[in-house]
């Protein structure tokens, strides 16, 4: 069992362990308000760190009945300048054109934001343990609702 206990310990800040998986959503345009909670993953290609953030919190929002409906999630490459989008503001980016202006520099970076776009606040940067990256993300959503 204590073998079992150090295998996830080291799994969980191993960069190589669970890289590769699929991103989320992409956002078209977020100028409508779809959602009274925003949840976007700033993220770079390879980021072994922002597929344990996806994983192990922010893939599970969508099924969830207390956010379902609530809360958008999407994943943003900060580096991307080509695929570009409508931001809150109704002004197209790219991820590169946007990290700027929100002060965007490490990747896994999550913020989130009411449906006006304002920032719900500090962002999280890395990736935490599990049940306290959760716990954090959840008082930012709850935050985003009271905007």
């Amino acid at each position: 069992m204590k073998a079992l206990g150090l295998f996830l310990l080291f799994a969980w800040f191993s960069p190589a362990f669970g890289a590769g998986g699929g991103s989320l959503s992409f956002p078209s345009n977020l100028q409508h308000g779809q959602a009274p909670a925003v949840v976007v993953l700033f993220s770079l290609p390879d980021c072994a760190y922002c597929e344990k953030v996806r994983q192990q919190s922010l893939r599970h929002i969508h099924t969830d009945p207390v956010y379902k409906g609530r809360v958008f999630v999407y994943e943003i490459d900060f580096s991307d300048s080509k695929r570009s989008f409508i931001w809150f503001d109704g002004n197209k980016y790219t991820g590169k054109s946007l990290a700027g202006p929100l002060n965007v520099k490490f990747s896994p970076t999550v913020m989130v934001f009411n449906a006006k776009g304002v920032v719900a606040g500090k962002p999280l940067l890395g990736a935490s343990l599990p049940e306290f990256y959760g716990a954090y993300l959840d008082e930012l959503i709850k935050a985003a609702w009271a905007l």
